[in-house]
């Protein structure tokens, strides 16, 4: 869509506008005022900004409605993009309409209003343009071929006569210009109607006739045999393309696809490195064979070398190109060479330095690479480039993956964030994200400090809400508003398995331990099918009030539950849910469950010491409750 919206941007040409020396007035201060929004409305459509572009149209198109470039931009756009009201389209359309024909000569609006009449498939409006630029331009053969196209089309609708008068008209240019691929491609068309294949022959052998040593005639020859469904007969063609100019990437390519028709692997591949070579064929169909051999190819782990030979012999023929090195980037990555993939991505972000997704790829890969001195110089300058705490965000979240708290802590740091113009939203994560690297580092005031920060930008952050809870409860702060703050999160996100968590370890160390085994249930049992009982029970306890009394309607309450259960995924619980659990059960009474649940820990964490020392001594120290200072 977006590719869509600039082509139409590009094709409407900008409104003149003359400024004299007096400060215009009345119709005058329309038509200029109409000149500028028109000019700020192609501005927006190719910011991809549809909506807003639509009605500047409109706008200029009500200030000067008598502009063929703005009625022809705003009956383009309410094609395209299907916004707009079908009356306001009517009526540019006429003032297009109405503007070509009261000035023929004007070939420029007639070609756009042609233009909108093809795409709304009113076809006897084409025809009647190409009709009177042909009586204006005689002389010129494009617009009589389109005519007599479009003329040809009547015999669809029932006009036998279509096809001869289409033939008279390629008659009367044949006379004048001699037999080309142009006429020859409108004749064959035209033959197409009608179903005669043995004309259409007739024709392109007329063509081929022309100059049958010549490589380009053989390979058109050949592409309007492959139009007339006829592929057998095109190969022959394409090979002799191939023998008269070797370098013709484009018939090597057609024989390519040839091959891939009929199941030829070893010759399709053979074609498309011939076509690949070629110093003739555009890098844009090089570019698409490229990605659907990657795309094919690199799950079989014995075509890695041949594909990396054919990238780097790709790069030394269009070393300049970005999107090569970023496919041969992505396909480094995905075979995990993520050193050699960062480098790649390196080159795209140097070449196009205004596309953010290599800089982000080229600051994932080093990382993976453990390449942080890359990784924290790529996100520091996108951030700056971009203006955007994505970066060193994402980057630091990885790096605490890997326990690199230093790296990470020194990539948030390297942002400045104080002064600028971020959302709430935006410096919300950052604080968060500062807040779980410095928690990790032990560095827990600060912590705190950073999550504080956080859930005051944004209320309604659950990560901070709950990173914030659960590390509270750890350290035994604040457990009231521990409490406050997973209960927000789980109201939020009412099925999430990990806020269900933190606020039973939250009650746990505050010594409501039935509390606690309610809320432990609801995780264990989160796929069973008393989910959704359970969850109401949870969502009425954070209200305040039993289940039977709360100021929610039940039915809505179980209405939620469902619908979250329908979008989520089933998951396996982690081993600090099941230590939790453990822990929980053991309080309440039954150590055997709890050392079962203990063990299924295990099973996830094998190396953990602290769970291993409970179940070997059977028992837990009970933490004291502790309250609020």
């Amino acid at each position: 869509m977006k590719f869509l919206l600039l082509a139409i941007a590009g094709i409407i040409a900008m409104a003149g506008m003359t400024v004299g020396a007096k400060k215009p007035v009345g119709a005058d201060a329309d038509r200029l005022k109409a000149a500028y929004v028109f000019l700020e409305a192609e501005n927006r459509l190719r910011d991809g900004d549809v909506g807003t572009a639509y009605y500047l149209y409109r706008r200029a198109n009500a200030l000067d409605p008598a502009d063929v470039d703005i009625a022809a931009g705003l009956a383009e756009l309410t094609i395209v993009s299907g916004v707009g009201d079908s009356a306001e389209f009517e009526n540019a359309y006429q003032a297009l309409k109405k503007r070509f024909f009261n000035n023929p000569q004007d070939y420029q609006s007639g070609l756009r209003y042609a233009r909108v009449a093809e795409q709304m498939r009113r076809f006897d409006d084409v025809r009647d343009v190409y009709r009177q630029l042909c009586a204006v331009y005689p002389d010129r053969p494009d617009y009589s071929l389109q005519y007599a196209w479009y003329k040809a089309l009547d015999y669809r609708r029932g006009d036998s006569t279509a096809l001869d008068s289409a033939k008279a008209i390629y008659d009367r240019i044949e006379k004048g210009a001699g037999v080309d691929m142009n006429l020859t491609l409108h004749r064959v068309r035209t033959l197409s109607l009608a179903g005669d294949t043995a004309a259409m022959i007739a024709e392109i052998q007329r063509y081929h006739a022309t100059s049958p040593a010549d490589a380009e005639v053989n390979f058109t020859t050949g592409k309007m045999y492959e139009y007339i469904d006829m592929p057998d007969s095109a190969i022959g063609y394409f090979d002799r393309a191939c023998a008269l100019d070797s370098t013709m990437g484009e018939a090597y390519l057609a024989r390519a696809e040839y091959y891939n028709t009929i199941g030829d692997s070893a010759r399709y591949d053979t074609e498309v490195m011939h076509a690949l070579e070629s110093p003739t064929l555009d890098f844009d169909p090089k570019f698409e064979i490229l990605t659907n051999y990657t795309r094919a190819l690199f799950e079989d782990d014995s075509r890695h070398d041949m594909l990396t030979a054919l990238f780097n012999r790709m790069l030394d023929i269009h070393p300049g190109e970005a999107r090569l090195h970023g496919l041969y980037g992505a396909f480094l990555a995905t075979i995990r060479k993520p050193g050699e993939a960062a480098e790649q991505f390196g080159y795209a972000s140097d070449l196009e330095p205004d596309d953010e997704d290599y800089w982000r790829y080229r600051m994932g890969t080093a990382l993976e690479a453990g390449d942080t001195v890359t990784a924290i110089a790529t996100a520091g300058e996108a951030a700056r480039r971009f203006e955007n705490v994505y970066y060193p965000v994402y980057g630091a979240s990885l790096l605490t993956v890997g326990k690199q708290y230093g790296p990470a802590i020194a990539m948030l740091d390297s942002f400045d964030v104080e002064g600028k113009d971020y959302s709430p939203e935006a410096l919300s994560v950052f604080y968060q994200t500062r807040g779980d690297v410095l928690y990790a580092m032990e560095n827990r005031d600060s912590a705190f400090v950073n999550y504080e920060k956080a859930i005051d930008f944004n209320p309604a952050n659950v990560g901070a809400l709950n990173n914030a809870a659960y590390y509270m409860s750890v350290d035994g702060r604040d457990l009231d508003k521990a409490e406050g703050y997973i209960q927000r999160a789980i109201l939020a996100e009412p099925l999430n398995p990990t806020y269900i968590d933190t606020y039973a370890w939250v009650l746990f160390k505050k010594g409501d331990y039935a509390g606690a085994r309610k809320q432990i249930d609801v995780v264990l049992n989160i796929y069973s099918d008393s989910t959704e009982i359970m969850l109401a029970d949870t969502v009425a306890d954070i209200h305040g009030h039993d289940h039977d009394d709360t100021d929610l309607h039940e039915d809505e309450v179980m209405e939620v539950a469902e619908e979250v259960l329908e979008e989520i995924e089933p998951e396996t619980p982690s081993a600090e849910i099941f230590d939790h659990a453990g822990d929980i059960y053991f309080v309440t009474g039954e150590p055997d469950k709890a050392i079962e649940y203990w063990q299924q820990a295990l099973e996830i964490e094998p190396d953990n010491k602290t769970i291993k020392e409970k179940v070997k001594k059977k028992k837990i120290d009970i933490p004291a409750p502790v309250q609020a200072p």
